[in-house]
């Protein structure tokens, strides 16, 4: 239950909670013991902590992009060979919504650091592996934790990750045993490796849509009248086209479209770019480009950078034969094993193997490594009135409400 801090009013409710950072992203870890045994108070919990109603979150947590307004739920592993469980929540900016149909990839190396720090995984000296029971997508989740001889955590280290400031230690995760993370069935859910939308608005559209770590639909970017090398700044003029995408996948697949997935991933061949830094990108730096835009949390912005979970998709995509993906990758000479992909903020390096199994595609290694900091450990706060309020506005039935259920884990 969530615990009233001593120097706290009567009107105030507490929460311990911890931010950290995790490749591009950043989040608010908490316990999940701390928060509501009532689930259907999580969503309205999480709205108030972050002051999700108002576009600037100036009242809460959050910080007024997707990409930190985001929240890790922890707890005890519920399932065999799990360590902990981890619940991921994306929550709205300018509105009272919570998103839980999804993974954030970037955070989840995080997960694996916060679970060291509140011991509910004890380190060993070299590295400590944290092994996940991801509750959103009912997928277990390695996490390698660069860690000394002492226990403590190594932060320095010569990783850099587009996007970020700096280089730090690596922290792995390994997404090889994700496949269906958001249907439940294969690879490919269509039984296909390329389909052909009809797009409303933009025509006849070649994709491929792929199930692994958080389900994506992948589209040449010139089909849907893109160029693949849009800057962050024109997201409002490019979304309409990718929420096109995004929904007429979700028709071919009988998905919910309140749902976020699959994700549409515009694809294109490698050319020279500025970042969102101001740097130049040569076009021999990296395999293909990639844009992400057209998901409710991000409303109509461009991803900054790209997601984790994204990028073990499209890594496994890019070396599968038969996809929009493929044809890129295979375009141009590339290390084996290794997918350079090119987005807004820089390049980013995946490890994706797959073989062929009587026409069956079956992944068997999908992994990368980001930097992680902890921030800041204290007691975050929301005021009683405003979680009595929302609980009353949203209605049972509405998405927002809870995280996956313990049953469906």
């Amino acid at each position: 239950m969530v615990t009233l801090s001593a120097t706290s009013s009567g009107e105030l409710q507490s929460v311990p909670a911890m931010l950290i950072r995790g490749g591009t992203s950043r989040g608010v870890y908490l316990l999940e013991s701390d928060l509501p045994a009532d689930r259907a108070l999580w969503g309205p919990f999480l709205i108030a902590l972050f002051g999700a109603r108002d576009v600037r979150q100036l009242d809460g947590l959050g910080g007024a992009m997707p990409t930190t307004s985001k929240c890790c739920i922890v707890g005890p592993g519920s399932s065999p060979g799990a360590d902990v469980d981890y619940t991921f929540a994306q929550v709205g900016i300018g509105e009272p919504k919570v998103y839980w149909d999804f993974n954030c990839g970037n955070l989840t190396p995080g997960v694996g650091t916060y679970a060291v720090l509140k011991g509910l995984v004890p380190a060993r000296p070299g590295t400590t592996r944290v092994r996940i029971n991801q509750t959103n997508t009912r997928m277990l989740l390695n996490v390698d934790v660069p860690t000394a001889d002492d226990g403590s955590l190594l932060m320095d280290g010569d990783l850099e990750v587009a996007g970020v400031s700096g280089t730090a230690a690596p922290v792995r995760t390994d997404f090889s045993a994700t496949v269906g993370a958001s249907l439940g069935g294969g690879l490919f859910p269509t039984g296909n490796r390329s389909d052909v939308l009809d797009v409303p608005g933009v025509g006849a559209v070649t994709c491929s849509i792929v199930d692994l770590a958080n389900m994506c639909v992948f589209f040449p970017a010139e089909q849907a009248g893109l160029t693949g090398y849009e800057t962050f700044d024109q997201g409002p003029d490019v979304v309409g086209a990718f929420i096109a995408v995004r929904q007429s996948a979700q028709r071919l697949l009988g998905v919910d479209p309140r749902k976020t997935t699959p994700w549409p991933v515009a694809v294109a061949p490698p050319a020279s770019y500025t970042t969102v830094s101001g740097g130049k990108l040569a076009a021999g730096a990296y395999d293909f480009a990639v844009r992400f835009a057209g998901i409710q949390p991000m409303r109509d912005t461009m991803h900054e950078a790209y997601p984790g979970t994204a990028s073990c998709c499209t890594a496994v995509a890019a070396v599968a034969r038969g996809t929009v993906v493929h044809d890129l990758y295979a375009a141009r000479p590339h290390e084996d094993g290794t997918v350079l992909i090119g987005h807004p903020s820089g390049t980013m390096r995946v490890e994706a193997k797959v073989r062929e199994d009587a026409g069956e595609c079956v992944v068997e290694h999908a992994a990368f490594a980001r930097t992680v900091r902890p921030i800041m450990s204290g007691e975050a706060y929301v005021r009683r009135s405003d979680l009595a309020a929302l609980a009353e506005e949203i209605a049972p039935e509405d998405l927002t409400r809870s995280g996956p259920p313990p049953e469906i884990r």
